[in-house]
C-alpha cells in the first residue's frame, strides 16, 4: 500500500549522490519499475550524461519497461559532462518521441530539488500559477486593508461603508475609527497606526532619539560655560 506523502525510490537508486540531498520529503525504498515514484501516475527516470557516455543503451531499456499507465513519465537528467550538445539534441528527441518530459539538472542537489517539488505539489491543480481573476474596487479595499493584523474583509466592508472611500479611512482619528461596529479597541489602534507610523524603523529611532540628543548638547554647553569661569584650582563636582 503506497503512503501518498512518501516519494518511492527504486532499489537500484541506492547509492545515487541525489538522495542525501531529499530533505524536505519522507522517501523510501521499493522494488519499483521507474527510479523515482512520486505519484501514483507520475514517474521518474534518472541519467547521468556520464553514464548515458558509458552505457548509451541503457536509457532505451528503461524506457521500453515503462508501462503506458502514467500520466506523467519525467527524465531527469544530470549535466556533468561540459561537451553535452550532442547528448541533449539525441534525448530531447528521445524525450518526444516516447511521450517523457526532459528535465535537467546541473548539480545533484538541483536534481533533490526537483523530485522533492514533484511530490510536494502532487494533486495540486495549475491555479497556483495562473493569472487571477480582475478584482472590483471593494475586494482590492479589503485585500489591502486585510494585510493589517486581524482585519478581515467584513471589517473592510465596514470601514468602506463607514467612509466612503479608501482616503477618508486613512485620514480618519482613531475615535472614528473606534465609532465602527465591530472594530474594537485593539484592531482601531492598528489600523490607526498602520497608515500614520512612519514606514521606516530608523525614522522611529531618531524621533525618540532627537530629545536626549538636545539633552546631551545642553548639559555639554553647561559644562563648557561652567568651566570658561574656573580656575585650575577650582573644583566642580556636577551630579
Amino acid at each position: 500500500m503506497l503512503q501518498p506523502h512518501v516519494l518511492y525510490v527504486s532499489t537500484r537508486q541506492r547509492g545515487n549522490g541525489i538522495l542525501r540531498y531529499i530533505r524536505n520529503v519522507p522517501f523510501s525504498y521499493a522494488n519499483i519499475v521507474p527510479d523515482y515514484l512520486v505519484a501514483p501516475n507520475r514517474c521518474v527516470l534518472f541519467l547521468s550524461f556520464k553514464y548515458h557516455n558509458l552505457h548509451p543503451q541503457y536509457i532505451h531499456r528503461r524506457i521500453a519497461e515503462l508501462n503506458s499507465g502514467f500520466d506523467l513519465r519525467i527524465l531527469l537528467c544530470l549535466v556533468d559532462v561540459e561537451d553535452n550538445a550532442s547528448i541533449l539534441l539525441f534525448l530531447n528527441k528521445l524525450c518526444c518521441i516516447n511521450n517523457l518530459t526532459l528535465i535537467l539538472a546541473w548539480t545533484e542537489e538541483e536534481a533533490a530539488r526537483y523530485l522533492e517539488t514533484f511530490k510536494a505539489f502532487e494533486g495540486k491543480d495549475a491555479s497556483l500559477i495562473q493569472k487571477k481573476k480582475d478584482m472590483g474596487f471593494s475586494e482590492q479595499v479589503a485585500d489591502t486593508l486585510g494585510c493589517i493584523r486581524s482585519v478581515n474583509k467584513t471589517d473592510a466592508v465596514t470601514l468602506l461603508s463607514q467612509f466612503g472611500n479608501i482616503k477618508n479611512i486613512m485620514t480618519a482619528s482613531l475615535e472614528d475609527i473606534r465609532q465602527c461596529p465591530g472594530i474594537g479597541e485593539k484592531k482601531a489602534k492598528r489600523l490607526f497606526d498602520a497608515f500614520h507610523k512612519p514606514f521606516s524603523s530608523t525614522q522611529t529611532k531618531q524621533h525618540s532619539v532627537e530629545p536626549n540628543e538636545e539633552v546631551g548638547t545642553t548639559i555639554a554647553e553647561s559644562k563648557g560655560d561652567v568651566g570658561n569661569h574656573l580656575d585650575g584650582d577650582d573644583v566642580v563636582i556636577i551630579n
